[in-house]
């Protein structure tokens, strides 16, 4: 997948990895995510840091690649 540097369109999907989630697993899971996102076939994403209460918000400009980045990293 492609990292958009500027603020994505609003109708992107958003898929948040959870502060939970990122501190139950193993250390480096965010580098394995980028990895991950890097290596993948897919369109365009967005990276919006953290949200404070949440976690990492990951936006993505065709829905299929938010559904595999869910189902891998934030259920």
């Amino acid at each position: 997948m492609t990292q958009l540097e500027c603020w994505p369109p609003p109708l992107w999907t958003e898929v948040v990895v959870t502060w939970d989630k990122i501190l139950l697993q193993q250390s480096g899971i965010v580098q394995k995510i980028q990895d991950w996102l890097d290596a993948t076939q897919g369109g365009q994403y967005h990276l919006h840091g953290y949200q404070k209460t949440k976690g990492f918000a990951y936006r993505f400009e065709d829905p299929r690649d938010a559904t595999a980045f869910a189902l891998r990293w934030s259920l």
